[in-house]
Formats: C-alpha cells, structure tokens, sequence
C-alpha cells in the first residue's frame, strides 16, 4: 500500500437521475460528450482519473493549483457546451476539491481526502467549485479568481465541521429547483475614495459602502459581492472591467467622498463591469454634524436609484438577445419589460414560461398573479375560475419563498387584493420591507393596502416613502392613487387636487384618477371644473355608476367603509350617475 498526499477532484451533474428519467437515451449521449470534455481537461492539466460511475467523476491531481484550475475550466467550458444545447440537454456540473492523506492498493484509491472532495460537491451550487480550507489557502494568492466564504460545513460522517469556500461561474438564484439554473446580475461596491485632506474621513467613507452593501444585499433580484471581496480593492486605481473579471460581478459601483469645511460632497457611479460603460451618477451634498443621517441617507438614495437602474440594464442585455432558447429568466426579463410598457397580456405569457422552464419559479408567479390586480386599472377585473388561479398561484410563491423581498410584496398584495382582505395580504407586504427597507414598490403596496383598510396617516407615509426611494419609478402611479385615496378621507381637497393631477400626468388612461380630481374641484367649489372631470371619466368608462363602484370596491377588493364612505359621498356631490 502508498499513502501519499493528494488533491481529489469529485464532480457529478445536477439532477442526473430525473435527466434519466425524461430522456434516457438522448441523456446519455449529451453525458458521453460532456464526460470528452471532462476528460481533456482532467489530462492538460495533468490530472489522473482514477473513478466514475454514471454521471460522478473522480480524479488525483499532485498540484492543488492544477486542480483548481482544472476545475474552474469544466465548469467555464460547460458553461459553453451548455449554451450550444436545448434547455432539456444542458447538464450543470457541482465541484468538489479537497487536499488530504489518500492510499493506493493495486491501484484503488481509498481515504478520507477521497470522502472530503466527495462530500464538498454535495454543498455546491450548480456550475460552482467548492474547496476545502486547506485548498484555498494554497491557492488563493495564485490566480485571479474570487471564492466566496460559505462558512463551516457539517458532513455525514466527517468528524469535525469544515469551513469550505465557493467559486461560481454563474451565481444561481434557489427559487428554481431541479437543476435549473437562474441566473442573477451580480454587483460589487468598492470602497469609496476620500479625495479631501482629511484622512480621518475613510471611516465615513467605508462606512457608506457597508451601509450600501448591506441594503443592496437584501434587494430582490441580484447578488451583492461580499464586502471582504470589494474592499481588497481599497486604494488601487480602478479598471471596472479587470475587477469585474475578478469578482465575478456584472455591475461595479464606485465613490469618493470630498469634505471642505463642515460639508461633505458625495460622488456615486454605477458602470457596466463588461464593457466599461457609465450607466448612473450622482451627486450628494452634506454637513458633517449630520454625518450619520446623511450618511444613511446617501446610503438609501444609492440604493434606491442603481437598483432599478441594474433591472433595467439587464433588461436591454436580455433583449438583444434572440427570441430562441431562452431560459427562464430570459423570459422573466421579457415579462418585466412588457410590464412597463403596459403590455399586460404578453407579459403574462412570458411569466408562464418562465414557470414552464422552472416550474419552482417563486418571482415569476408572485408577478404572473399580481397581474390579475394589475387588469382592473384598465377595466378588466378578475373574475371566477381566472381570479382563483392568480390567488393560487400568489399563495404558492408566498409558500415557496416567504421571505424573498419580491414575492412576499408581490403575491402578498395579490393576496390582499384578490381575496377581498387587504390584512391578509399586508402581513405579507409589511415583511417584505423589513427584509428590504429599499424596496420602493413593497412601501407602494402598502401604501394601497393601509389606505383600502381606512388608514390614511400610515397611507400617506409609505407612499411618500416609496416615491422618495425610487423618484423615477415607472409605476409610480401607484403611490399617486394611494396618496388620493387617503386625502379623501382625510378631506384635504387642495393636496387631493395635487395628487390627482400628477397621477394623470402619469397614467392619463387610468379612470381613478379622474374621479380624485372630480372630488377635489367639486368640494373647491370648482363646478364646472368637475362637470368637465365627469364626463372625461365617463366617456373614458361609460358603465360607471356610484352603486356598482361602491359594491365591487367593497366587495371584490375588500375597501373599509372608512375609506368607501367620504368616496361614494365626493361621487355623489360630483353628480355621477347613481
């Protein structure tokens, strides 16, 4: 018997025995062109396979470097090879790879450095590489690659926990289940530059990107580098592209920080890691006595304003895409854009692909049920076996993933729609701003919400809140309508007028808004202001009637006659048909 010390690399693919399953025979002949790759990578980089059974492969390496790096290509030419490939062929490989005793008998190799590796890849996200401790220590400072730290492990008869790191060439989202992958944009704040005289002010400096991390983290959609990654980066000049490479990141936010006097000048910019291009900038000014409020101010501002600014960005990407082969967050992404363009019907159906393509898909339902909300702002309530099945659907997402920010905002105002009950679906929203506290639509949700139970004060503040966190919101209209709801109530007729006025500045079409207006001028002793207000919205919808909006407010949404009371009192003094 040898014993020797060796690095094993263990790797299987994800969800092979369901692949078996649907396909066996087309499954094994993508796995044979698969395991040509696995192979030629395993002997350039000097590697000996020594086990393979199914879809599990087993090889030695004498170099933990070579391994990893051996490592990193499968997982970047699979990545390739699965691009080449319909979404039912695509195998997604786990990594294993752990430096330990081994020994060799008649060519077999046993050991507890075999088990390690083994046990590494269960831990593993699709298309990752995860290493033990040992590993990484050797190879960190040895190539331009970025491990995460996911802590200590605890395996099936490993004695002690492990801490194991993770690199992963596309960052998978959990809300899609077996084995298909979804992917998310990635972002990495670096450390701002103090460009003032004032060394002292680093420590306000890095304290606005921990803030900014840390509210960017809890953000639904994309993955935030961690801050002991970014902050490598402090004091060397910046090349959004290089870093980007480095950090696996997509989007690269950079800073600095000028103080003069008792004032302080931020600088905030979001770029695009792969071409280098600028895509948001912006400027915040300051006093230092206010450092800490300022400070998260800037913090909340930042985050508020790239967020968006990244969906969008990856909405252009995925559009210059071709309509084929796409996967389901492909089709999530189209879903949004023909959200904002009001394209409700075709967005619907990209929604339902995305389920199609992962049928675990947690946002693509909240969005696909919240859309049986969203039809009535164009006339066309949901009704019967349709309502039932976006309340279903809403209900399932919330149950998949309660506390992904997106999904509790979206299905639980679905919920509280839908189910004629606006407290049964508050719970949900009010928790999806505790998890993201930037999330400007949740506080719009809420905002809508608070106001169809009666509460007007509440109302008001979160609409406010919401406008304040994304003042270029495409749907602001929402907190506009939210914000008229709750000046009724409180017969505030000057700020009603406002608020209705923005709101069909926003969304002309939408009838709401008219009958906000009508109400204000009439109770300014505007008549015939109102009279003009009345028949824009009649001829907008001309079955409106007091009785039949009071009845479906009161009955399909849930609306407290708090709210319902002074609404059908202003409709009757405006003079709408009975």
């Amino acid at each position: 018997m040898d014993r020797r010390l060796a690095t094993i690399v263990a790797m299987d693919v994800v969800g092979y025995s369901r692949l078996m399953r649907v396909d066996e025979e087309g499954t094994m002949a993508v796995l044979i062109s698969l395991r040509e790759l696995i192979d030629a990578q395993i002997l350039e980089f000097g590697g000996r396979m020594f086990g393979s059974a199914g879809d599990s492969v087993l090889a030695e390496f004498a170099s933990p470097v070579e391994a990893v790096r051996c490592a990193l290509e499968i997982q970047k030419k699979t990545a390739t090879f699965n691009s080449e490939r319909l979404e039912d062929q695509k195998m997604l490989l786990r990594v294993g790879v752990n430096l330990g005793d081994i020994i060799e008998n008649d060519g077999a190799l046993y050991g507890d450095g075999i088990n390690v590796a083994a046990r590494l890849e269960t831990v593993c996200e699709p298309n990752g590489v995860c290493v033990s401790d040992a590993v990484h220590n050797l190879v960190q400072n040895r190539m331009n690659e970025f491990f995460s730290d996911i802590g200590e492990q605890t395996f099936k008869n490993i004695d002690e926990p492990l801490r194991v790191w993770m690199w992963t060439a596309l960052r998978p989202t959990s809300d899609a289940k077996q084995g298909k992958a979804i992917f998310l944009p990635s972002v990495a704040v670096l450390p701002f530059k103090n460009i003032s005289s004032d060394t002292e002010q680093d420590y306000f400096a890095d304290g606005i990107v921990e803030e900014i991390i840390t509210a960017l983290s809890g953000f639904p959609g994309m993955i935030v580098i961690a801050r002991n990654s970014s902050f490598s980066f402090k004091g060397q000049s910046i090349d959004v592209r290089r870093i980007g490479q480095e950090l696996n990141a997509r989007y690269i936010l950079e800073g600095s920080v000028r103080k003069s006097g008792e004032r302080l000048r931020i600088m905030a910019q979001l770029a695009d890691a792969e071409t280098g291009v600028q895509l948001w900038a912006n400027r915040f000014d300051g006093v230092l006595e206010d450092v800490f409020d300022l400070q998260d101010a800037i913090s909340e501002a930042v985050v508020g304003a790239i967020a968006p600014e990244i969906q969008n960005a990856e909405i252009v990407r995925e559009m210059r895409k071709a309509p084929k082969n796409l996967d389901s967050y492909d089709c999530y992404l189209r879903g949004l854009n023909d959200v904002h363009r009001g394209e409700l019907g075709n967005a619907d159906n990209w929604f339902g692909k995305a389920i199609e393509a992962a049928p675990d898909y947690a946002r693509a339902m909240a969005r696909k049920a919240w859309i049986g909300t969203a039809w009535r702002n164009y006339g066309k309530d949901a009704v019967g076996d349709y309502r039932q099945e976006c309340l279903k659907l809403a209900k399932v997402a919330v149950a998949l993933q309660p506390d992904n920010p997106e999904v509790a905002a979206y299905a639980g105002y679905t919920i509280g729609f839908l189910s004629a009950s606006p407290s049964a679906g508050l719970a949900h929203v009010n928790r999806a701003t505790r998890l993201c506290p930037c999330f400007a639509w949740a506080w719009a949700s809420s905002a809508l919400l608070n106001v169809y139970l009666g509460d007007a004060d509440v109302s008001l503040e979160h609409a406010e809140t919401a406008r304040r966190l994304s003042p270029k919101d495409p749907m602001a209209f929402r907190t506009y309508s939210a914000t008229g709801l709750a000046n009724i109530i409180k017969e505030d007729a000057r700020a009603l007028l406002a608020s209705s006025e923005i709101g069909i500045s926003l969304s002309p079409e939408l009838p709401g808004f008219r009958y906000h207006r009508a109400i204000a001028l009439i109770a300014l002793g505007r008549i015939l202001e109102a009279a003009e207000e009345r028949a824009v919205l009649l001829e907008l919808k001309p079955e409106f009637t007091i009785s039949e909006f009071i009845r479906s407010s009161r009955e399909d949404i849930g609306m407290s006659d708090l709210l319902l009371g002074p609404v059908e009192d202003g409709l009757r003094k405006v003079g709408f048909p009975e």
